[in-house]
């Protein structure tokens, strides 16, 4: 199955600037409330308008921070932690972010303890945390990078957009790390607490089930995806996958052709998924036009691996009774072969049937290519006739 979450490096990198964005505002905004405050003491302005300007002010700047970043979770029932920042913990935190954008994990760890032995704020100490757990992850250090995104989320400081955003980022470095038990863990409380039901969170569910050897919960999980995204080949083809691991490999044919029916299946190996599926069903003449429509497409080269593939074609229909059939495939397939074994199967065939100039043909063409038994194809050549 494909990487549930290639996106992630982009994701926390959009994440951090959004959280940064907010942070450094907090942090201006309170050396504004400092110039203010002086300038209301030099000019005699009384309390009560002191305070009802601050009140304004406080509200424009929420406002233009709501607008500028628009609920990614809207379905959430946490409530939100009012986000409020200090002078001195923005100030540590301008300068863990410039370490981060320095690639220097070091000296981000250093402005995290920095902030850490001066504020007992949530919302520095989850912003903090969350940067220190890019910055490990970024240099591929999944153990603090678990470490800080846990912190960041215990600490509860962030929005629900951050909070959020790192809680799944945790889910996605336990997979990375091999610890899928943990990583279905976090994404399960992600999913229950954010009530987010993207296609990618759940396929990564899925994943995570799959791996976890429970196929029956990651299918029913495709399912619905599949019902959601009918035309998402990506999304079909982990269904197919899944199907296959359950063993329920009617489920997977049917879906494979079902795709291919209406188009969805391109690539090589998606033709070849479909053509195996209908062979091991025994469905050689169906198995056969998908075939000829990849070759006729170009979607499939001849190559040994096809040779193989006919090949074993071949011999079905050969146990099935269907003699010409059995030629026309051996026929197929001995010229693509990268030995002259196949041509030797066609020299066997042709013998069985009394079609002996045929089979002392294709025997010279197995000896030509290669055999490990070039004594089996002395044996036709030597056989009475032409």
């Amino acid at each position: 199955m494909t990487s549930p979450t290639p996106g992630r490096h982009a994701a926390t990198t959009l994440l951090l600037m959004l959280v940064t964005a907010a942070t450094l505002h907090e942090a201006k905004a309170q050396e504004e409330d400092t110039r203010e405050s002086k300038a209301q003491s030099s000019t005699a302005i009384t309390g009560g308008a002191a305070a009802a300007s601050e009140r304004a002010r406080q509200k424009r700047a929420e406002a233009k921070t709501k607008q500028a970043v628009p609920a990614l979770f809207p379905g959430t029932t946490r409530v939100e932690p009012k986000a409020q920042g200090t002078v001195p913990g923005g100030k540590i935190l301008k300068r863990l972010v410039e370490r981060y954008d320095a690639r220097d994990l070091a000296g981000v760890e250093t402005e995290l303890q920095a902030l850490l032995a001066l504020s007992p704020n949530a919302y520095e100490k989850s912003f903090a945390y969350q940067v220190a757990a890019n910055a490990a992850a970024d240099a591929s250090n999944t153990a603090k990078a678990i470490d800080y995104f846990q912190k960041a989320i215990d600490a509860d400081g962030l929005d629900n957009n951050g909070h959020f955003q790192v809680m799944y980022n945790l889910a996605v470095v336990q997979y990375q790390a091999a610890k899928p038990a943990d990583a279905l863990v976090t994404l399960d409380r992600y999913l229950r607490e954010s009530k987010s039901e993207k296609t990618e969170e759940l396929a990564l569910k899925a994943g995570l089930l799959a791996e976890l050897q429970r196929p029956t919960e990651a299918i029913a999980i495709y399912d619905t995806l599949l019902a959601r995204n009918p035309a998402d080949k990506k999304v079909l083809m982990n269904a197919v996958a899944l199907y296959q691991q359950a063993n329920q490999q009617a489920k997977a044919n049917a879906l494979l052709a079902d795709g291919f029916a209406r188009g969805l299946l391109t690539e090589p190996n998606e033709y070849r998924a479909v053509y195996v599926g209908l062979i091991m069903d025994g469905k050689i003449d169906a198995a056969l036009k998908v075939i000829d429509a990849g070759l006729a497409k170009g979607a499939i080269k001849p190559s040994p691996e096809l040779a193989r593939d006919y090949a074993y074609m071949a011999q079905t229909a050969y146990s099935q009774q269907k003699v010409p059939f059995a030629i026309e495939l051996f026929k197929r397939a001995a010229p693509m072969s990268s030995d002259g074994e196949i041509w030797m199967n066609l020299a066997r065939v042709y013998s069985n049937e009394k079609r002996i100039a045929d089979a002392k043909q294709a025997a010279r063409e197995a000896v030509a290519k290669g055999l490990k038994k070039p004594e089996d194809a002395n044996r036709i050549l030597a056989l009475p006739g032409k």
